[in-house]
C-alpha cells in the first residue's frame, strides 16, 4: 500500500522535473513502488484514435515500435474508451464502457501476448487542448493492486499535468493563467484534498454537505475538469493551493 508520503515524493519529483525523459523515470519508480509493471502517459491530438506528441512509456519495445507506424493504434479499445470516461478503469472493464468488436479483442489479445494483461487507466481531459491518459499496467497473472489505485490516480493526474505543461514551455508558449477560486471554493478544496467526505468539509467549515458539493463542482467547471483529482492538481499547479495546504492533515475522515 502506497503511503500518502510516498504519493507526494513522486508527487514533488514529477512537478521539479527538468524534462520529459526526467518525468519518465520518476513515473517508472513510482511504477514499481505502486507494485505495477508498466506505465504509460499518451497525449493525444485531435484524431481521438492517433496518440500526439508527449508519449512517456516503458512498455516493450517490440509492443511500441510496431504500434503507430502499423495502424494498430486506432483499434487500441482503451484510447476510445477514454473519449468516453471521464473517470479511471481496469481494462477488464472496458466492455462496460463501450461495446468491443472484433478488432478491439484482438487488440488486446496481442497486447496480452506482448506482456500488458490487465491495466489501470487515468483519463485526462483538458478543454481546448490535447487530452490523454495515463496507465498502470500488470504483466499477465498477476493483479491490479487495488490498494495502489488511488495513488495512481493522483499521481497521473500530476504527471500530466507537468508533462502538458513542459511541452508548452519546450515549443515556446506559457501555460494559459488558470481561473481564480473564490475563498469558500479554495476552503472546500483543502478539505476535499485531505480526504474529507462532503459531510465531514461541511462540519469543519459550518456549512452543509450539499453546500460544499456545490462549491467544488462551481470550481470544477471553472477549471473545466471532469474530476476533483484534476481540480486539486490544477490548482496545486497554479499556486492557488500549497502541499502545506494539502498534507495539513492527511488523516482520512467520513
Amino acid at each position: 500500500m502506497s503511503s500518502f508520503q510516498d504519493v507526494q515524493t513522486f508527487v514533488r519529483a514529477v512537478r521539479t522535473a527538468p524534462s520529459l525523459t526526467d518525468i519518465g523515470l520518476v513515473l517508472k519508480d513510482a511504477t514499481r513502488a505502486f507494485q505495477f509493471d508498466h506505465f504509460a502517459l499518451a497525449q493525444r491530438i485531435n484524431a481521438p484514435n492517433r496518440l500526439g506528441p508527449v508519449r512517456l512509456t516503458d512498455f516493450p519495445d517490440h509492443w511500441v515500435d510496431n504500434l503507430v507506424p502499423s495502424g494498430r493504434v486506432a483499434d487500441d479499445p482503451v484510447l476510445l474508451a477514454c473519449e468516453r470516461s471521464v473517470t479511471p478503469f481496469t481494462w477488464s472493464r472496458l466492455d462496460s464502457i463501450m461495446p468491443l468488436s472484433s478488432r478491439h479483442k484482438a487488440y488486446m489479445t496481442q497486447a496480452r501476448a506482448a506482456g500488458l494483461a490487465e491495466g489501470y487507466t487515468v483519463p485526462i481531459h483538458v478543454p481546448g487542448q490535447a487530452s490523454g491518459l495515463v496507465s498502470f499496467v500488470m504483466a499477465q497473472g498477476r493483479e491490479l493492486p487495488s490498494d495502489s489505485l488511488p495513488a495512481a490516480q493522483y499521481l497521473a493526474c500530476f504527471a500530466f499535468e507537468a508533462a502538458r505543461r513542459l511541452k508548452l514551455q519546450l515549443e515556446g508558449n506559457d501555460p494559459p493563467e488558470g481561473p481564480k477560486l473564490t475563498q469558500r471554493q479554495l476552503d472546500c478544496l483543502v478539505l476535499a484534498a485531505r480526504g474529507k467526505s462532503n459531510w465531514v468539509a461541511g462540519q469543519l467549515l459550518g456549512l452543509s454537505g450539499g453546500t460544499v458539493h456545490k462549491y467544488l463542482e462551481a470550481a470544477k467547471t471553472r477549471y473545466g475538469v471532469a474530476t476533483r483529482t484534476e481540480l486539486v492538481v490544477r490548482a496545486l499547479f497554479d499556486g492557488q493551493l500549497s502541499f502545506a495546504d494539502v498534507m495539513g492533515d492527511s488523516r482520512r475522515d467520513g
